[in-house]
């Protein structure tokens, strides 16, 4: 997904701010960069439009890696709670001493982790794939003296859903599984999610609600008039933004998980003439050498994602860009060089290790050379997702807080050793 032209266009100080601190050593190459006060504006914004019209937004931090210091950037900006994507994400989010909302919608949880959750998370809802996993939920949940609230993930149509991140249910199954989960002890079904809540269309350049969306709402429908179930929690993730608040909460969604809205890397963002968010994140890494004509760039964590994020609606093959240059002040200035994605699909990503560029004949790409990237990123998906979060950039001042692996880890920047797990530590770190 490609995202560097927006970039250009709404925050080229971010480009010139990555390359500036490539050049001065200051980060090393393979780095994703994050525009600190970039993303909290935008966060600031969506989270402005869903008090306008009346839901609530659980952030979703798995984008930028549960980085510590956005994450505190965002509780600041009057973010309450977060969603666990998966069990590594809500141990880091617990860790940092974040409440956590909702566990369960992607990654379910393992049996030997579920007592942790239920008892020292304590999240607001759980959703279960299976009357299995709620039993288990259900029991544990009666030794700890406490009901847990569940949601059932509603899917359109199984059978176009990836086997990779599969789960969920058809219509008639989810109300199947709401039905059973009444006959249940210490658990309560109080609602139901699907993913994404809206769809985009590159053509008209408008949003609009899914067909995952309203086949949850018909869930929802059924569950309340025909089980008596009083509903607490309609989730609606994905692909929210404030351009998609207000059409989620018409269409009765109650809950919204925003995270690339905070990057500014949604899809949409690369289509839409104008949006209220604008990219607040980067890739910078340098030309290590020649091969096969094309400039090889060190990637052991390139990872751009597919296009519009959606396998089944991508072409084979998608080509990204980059710029290219040994000066900040003028890297923007030979224009884009064509790049190709990793190849992610068709080969072992154990085996990625860089970058593959083809300037033409105008443009210069010398070893040793910056490359800045502008794509959509999954930075706790990386194998090192080293990160570098800076302040300062949009008052052209731009300042290292510090540099961090994929999981939010305060890294030292000669030895890559990590500074600490504790939370307060790093927080007295970058004070310092």
């Amino acid at each position: 997904m490609d995202l560097l032209r927006k970039t250009l266009q709404k925050n080229p100080l971010l480009i010139k701010a990555a390359a500036a601190l490539h050049r001065s050593g200051e980060i090393p190459p393979d780095t994703y960069v994050l525009d600190l006060d970039t993303i909290i504006s935008n966060a600031s914004k969506g989270l402005a439009e869903a008090n306008r019209v009346g839901i609530k937004e659980y952030m979703c931090t798995k984008q930028f890696g549960r980085n510590p210091v956005v994450v505190d950037g965002l509780l600041r900006a009057g973010f309450e709670k977060a969603i666990g994507m998966d069990i590594e994400g809500i141990k880091n989010l617990h860790r940092q001493g974040v409440p956590i909302g909702h566990v369960g919608h992607f990654g379910q949880i393992p049996t030997s982790e579920l007592e942790f959750v239920l008892d020292e998370v304590r999240p607001d809802v759980f959703t279960v794939y299976s009357i299995e996993r709620a039993r288990q939920i259900s029991h544990l949940a009666g030794k700890l003296g406490i009901k847990q609230k569940l949601l059932v993930k509603v899917v359109a149509d199984p059978r176009t859903e990836r086997p990779a991140t599969g789960g969920g249910m058809s219509e008639d199954e989810a109300f199947a599984m709401a039905k059973e989960l009444q006959k249940l002890d210490n658990v309560q079904v109080v609602g139901a999610t699907s993913y994404p809540a809206t769809a985009f269309s590159i053509i008209h350049k408008t949003h609009q609600l899914s067909a995952n969306f309203k086949a949850m709402m018909r869930v929802i429908d059924r569950m309340h008039r025909e089980l008596g179930i009083e509903i607490e929690q309609v989730n609606a993730p994905g692909r929210n933004c404030v351009a998609t608040m207000a059409i989620v909460a018409n269409g009765g969604g109650t809950h919204v998980e925003p995270g690339h809205s905070f990057l500014g890397t949604l899809p949409s963002m690369a289509f839409e003439l104008d949006s209220a968010e604008i990219p607040a994140a980067t890739y910078v890494t340098e030309i290590s050498h020649y091969f096969g004509g094309h400039a090889i760039a060190f990637g052991d964590s390139f990872m751009a994602t597919a296009t519009m994020g959606s396998l089944r609606n991508d072409i084979d093959t998608e080509y990204i860009y980059a710029v290219i240059g040994d000066d900040p002040d003028k890297i923007l200035d030979q224009g884009l060089v064509l790049a190709e994605p990793q190849q992610f699909w068709h080969d072992d990503l154990g085996w990625s290790m860089y970058a593959s560029l083809m300037p033409d004949r105008t443009q210069k790409a010398n070893v040793g050379d910056t490359v800045v990237y502008g794509f959509r990123p999954q930075i706790y998906r990386t194998p090192k997702g080293r990160t570098a979060v800076v302040a300062g950039i949009q008052r052209n001042a731009p300042k290292l807080v510090g540099i961090f692996d994929r999981a939010g880890v305060m890294l030292d920047r000669r030895t890559d050793d990590p500074v600490g797990y504790n939370h307060e530590q790093v927080r007295t770190l970058l004070k310092t």
